[in-house]
């Protein structure tokens, strides 16, 4: 794999009118079609340099954007997945976009569907690729792990901060994550452990969650408890008007596929794509060129 880096526009920052740092980085090509990245969790606007050398193919500027309390995007107590696309629509005044595309990653789908709910009039398009869903769609198909976790967030969230506190050392030490990583990916499908164990992909994945640290465990542990939150809208109110496209693995034990195809089914407007061969890693690095080519046609 070739993933091409850029290291002058990929750590930028504004200031938000109620003060705030929002941290994003710039990744593909300049004067291309805009894309708003949301990246995973845990992560950071780091992911959008795997996307890199496609977006330059394609055309298109991604905006990878962190989330608050997450590498330079300054933490915001008690925020609420409906105030993120706020937070874009301000971004994207200051880049001077009127309309422009989102797509979210995993963690990044639901902020991508919030921004399809609340600011419909400023989107072209939505994507979600292998992205996670209202929790109280089950978590039935999903890796024990992950379904842990969102139990101690649910129930035991202080225990969850420890976790995350543990976590972030681990994730903040290169050998220490990479031993992390190799050890992982023998729990995994074949698509994403081939991935996982692929050096060059593996050196970007540590770069970006170690920069989901930067400021401490707060935010990652923050971040987790919006998933188990009411999001504050119904997929079904999602404006008809908007496209909204899914892609998903069908071998996907992170965010089970019964999950990507409730979601789909639910908004009003959405065309699904299911990958038989693909996990959730695997989904977005090995169809990116038809991903991306689908976002800005």
């Amino acid at each position: 794999m070739n993933y091409m880096k850029s290291m002058d526009k990929a750590s930028q920052t504004i200031t938000l009118k109620d003060g705030r740092k929002f941290g994003y980085g710039e990744f593909g090509d300049s004067k291309g079609k805009p894309i708003f990245h949301f990246h995973g969790y845990v992560g950071s606007r780091l992911e959008g340099k795997m996307l890199e050398d496609k977006a330059l193919q394609h055309g298109v500027r991604i905006i990878s954007v962190d989330r608050p309390g997450i590498g330079l995007s300054d933490f915001k107590p008690k925020r609420t997945l409906l105030e993120f696309p706020d937070d874009i629509v301000e971004l994207a005044d200051a880049l001077g976009f009127d309309g422009f595309v989102v797509e979210g990653i995993s963690g990044g789908g639901p902020y991508a569907l919030a921004c399809a709910y609340k600011i419909p009039d400023r989107l072209i398009r939505c994507g979600v690729i292998a992205g996670m869903g209202p929790i109280e769609l089950g978590t039935k198909g999903m890796m024990r792990s992950n379904r842990i976790e969102f139990f101690l967030i649910k129930r035991f969230f202080w225990l969850f901060k420890i976790l995350i506190k543990s976590q972030g050392k681990v994730f903040t030490n290169p050998e220490k994550v990479k031993k992390a990583f190799q050890k992982s990916a023998n729990k995994l499908p074949e698509p994403d452990k081939k991935l996982l164990l692929d050096p060059e992909f593996q050196n970007l994945m540590i770069e970006e969650v170690a920069e989901a640290f930067r400021q401490g465990p707060k935010g990652p542990a923050y971040e987790g408890k919006i998933y188990v939150k009411q999001w504050g809208f119904n997929l079904e109110d999602i404006s008809r008007d908007l496209k909204v496209y899914l892609w998903h693995g069908e071998l996907d034990v992170n965010v089970p596929i019964t999950m990507g195809r409730t979601m789909c089914n639910a908004i009003p407007n959405c065309e699904g794509k299911i990958y038989p061969n693909e996990a959730h890693l695997s989904v977005a690095i090995n169809n990116i060129d038809e991903i991306l080519t689908t976002l800005v046609k």
